[in-house]
């Protein structure tokens, strides 16, 4: 009796063992005119000034949930659902965020006139990137107390370290930096240049392969010697939703017209965010290691715009 009673203790340990080790998934986009986020599928609404809001980006510390984005003409994060209105020239748009300590980066844009800055915002307070021209800063990762920041200068694609400006290679007239992961001292920076879907590696551009006439990367995680991408392939007005792992490339299922987003990996599984049309509708989804799984709505047009998973 004694051992089956320490067996069942044990059994019973596993188990809660294993329910402990169920990541928590934080996912943030918009429905119809809110800025929305589903937390482990859970639908929140967030709270708004101006007519519509989008939630572009979110970073998890300390139990805070960190949320970037915009509402009406102001840049704006939320913190545990809190409005933050960063300060700005004239009308901004903050697309990525990212926390270290007590520190919170926010990379985006800036307008001024007929001027479009590139921008990041160390809590609260704004820094103009140097540019060329027109320049958008997409992406911001922290890595030690270098601060990396991927995005466009009119024709280029760019990444600022420590807000000094390095032009990546392309081969094209134009390219796009969109998304930036650090893994072991390694900057992975993916985007397109030209009709190809690239991602660039300490500097050193790569083409993704394809099987359309066109490819775009939007999305990508490091982690270790591992690089994910995410993104679309296929012809114009009918592009696939797409995944790269180390450069093979696999397609994600869907019944209907549909795109990713953002790409996060924790232990063996792969998440991927986007959407999906679904007749004279627009659903929020995620793809859970290839799974499709539509996220709940209050409204007709739905997106999932990125994630993070924390464990």
């Amino acid at each position: 009796m004694k051992k089956i009673i320490i067996l069942s203790l044990l059994a019973s340990f596993a188990m809660f063992s294993c329910k402990q080790k169920e990541p928590a998934t934080y996912i943030v986009g918009f429905i119809d005119n809110d800025a929305v986020y589903w937390q482990n599928g859970e639908l929140s609404v967030l709270p708004k000034l101006s007519e519509k809001a989008i939630a572009t980006s979110v970073a998890v510390s300390d139990s805070n949930v960190y949320i970037a984005g915009y509402d009406g003409a102001d840049a704006v994060y939320w913190l545990n659902g809190e409005r933050k209105a960063l300060l700005s020239q004239n009308r901004a748009i903050a697309t990525s965020i990212a926390v270290s300590g007590s520190n919170v980066y926010i990379a985006g844009w800036d307008y001024n006139e007929s001027q479009r800055y590139a921008a990041y915002w160390l809590n609260g307070e704004q820094t103009i990137l140097p540019k060329s021209g027109q320049a958008t800063a997409y992406s911001i990762a922290v890595s030690g107390t270098n601060v990396y920041i991927a995005g466009y200068d009119v024709d280029d694609a760019v990444y600022w370290l420590n807000g000094e400006k390095t032009v990546l290679t392309r081969a094209s007239e134009e390219a796009m930096a969109y998304s930036l992961s650090i893994s072991d001292n390694n900057v992975c920076i993916a985007g397109w240049d030209s009709n190809d879907a690239v991602y660039w590696l300490n500097g050193e551009r790569k083409v993704l392969s394809r099987s359309g006439e066109f490819a775009e990367a939007i999305s990508i995680f490091a982690l270790g010697s591992n690089i994910y991408v995410t993104g679309s392939d296929g012809q114009m007005g009918n592009l696939n939703a797409v995944y790269w792992q180390n450069g093979k490339q696999k397609k994600l299922s869907s019944p209907d017209k549909s795109g990713t987003t953002s790409i996060a990996v924790s232990g063996s599984n792969t998440y991927i965010t986007g959407w999906n049309d679904n007749g004279s509708e627009r659903d929020a989804i995620y793809w859970l290691n290839g799974k499709r799984i539509i996220l709940p709505k209050s409204g007709v047009f739905a997106l999932a715009t990125a994630i993070v998973v924390v464990r």
